[in-house]
């Protein structure tokens, strides 16, 4: 064998070493990728990374869904204020403008029930637009007044009764305060019926303010934090505050503490 052949043949052998060392080296790159892909693999056979994702997906599900019921139920009660407030509103109308709502809405003027189930009957936007009509309309008239000063509308007797107890606190027995004021009030205008939570809310805003402007659904968060929250003063403390219990009815409804157990067996402390 001459050189030239001597040096091809050494050129051939260093080139399959070179090969195999290629070829091993792949092999135990593919080795440690199944491995580290094995070590990510749950018992499931699934990707850890997969069911993570899967499982942050299900979480934000939950969340969406628990915000949303949060917001239908505000929603809900929202609603039911403003329902509450439209009635008063088509009570204030004078007979004109009553019949012309009537006619508006193809409604018997003669039937007050009628009337009535089809306020209840409206959903949440048409409510508020028929509310803003009618807001227009009585914005027009003019404000009558009692002897006592006190304005003649829907609200008349909530009024007086407000205005009375502005008397009271301070000067009668066992009223000191505001909160005594709206307990006593609770316990003798809806005694064994229990107060709404719109009553009580109401009260308190002519409460100091009977000559003010009419109660909306503008204020409706009026002294709520008094009810609920961290400062809920007229819920807890002192000897005296407000509890939830089931009336007659069936219906939930606020009564005062020291009267609760004369109207109901089945009542509870707000938390």
């Amino acid at each position: 064998m001459n050189r030239f052949k001597q040096d091809y043949y050494n050129d051939i052998s260093k080139i399959e070493k070179s090969l195999k060392r290629i070829a091993d080296a792949l092999e135990n790159s593919n080795e440690i990728a199944h491995n580290v892909k094995h070590a990510f693999t749950g018992m499931d056979g699934k990707q850890v990374d997969e069911k993570y994702e899967a499982e942050q997906a299900e979480l934000y599900t939950d969340d969406i869904k628990a915000q949303d019921d949060a917001l239908n139920k505000e929603t809900a009660n929202e609603h039911e204020t403003n329902c509450d407030y439209l009635h008063h509103l088509v009570q204030d109308l004078g007979s004109t403008d009553y019949n012309e709502f009537c006619n508006t809405h193809c409604l018997p003027s003669n039937d007050a029930v009628t009337v009535s189930n089809y306020i209840t009957d409206l959903d949440y936007a048409e409510v508020l637009g028929v509310i803003s009509d009618l807001e227009k309309i009585l914005d027009k008239e003019l404000i009558e007044t009692d002897l006592q000063g006190i304005i003649v509308d829907s609200d008349h007797d909530i009024r007086s009764a407000a205005q009375h107890y502005e008397f009271e606190i301070g000067n009668g027995e066992g009223i000191k305060t505001k909160k005594d004021a709206i307990l006593d009030y609770i316990t003798n205008e809806f005694g064994s019926h229990g107060a709404r939570y719109t009553d009580i809310i109401k009260f308190a805003y002519y409460l100091g303010n009977s000559g003010g402007a009419k109660f909306t659904t503008r204020d409706r968060g009026y002294y709520s934090c008094a009810i609920s929250g961290n400062n809920a003063h007229l819920t807890k403390g002192g000897n005296d505050f407000l509890v939830k219990g089931i009336n007659n009815d069936g219906l939930e409804r606020y009564f005062a503490l020291s009267f609760v157990e004369n109207a109901t067996g089945f009542w509870k402390y707000i938390k």
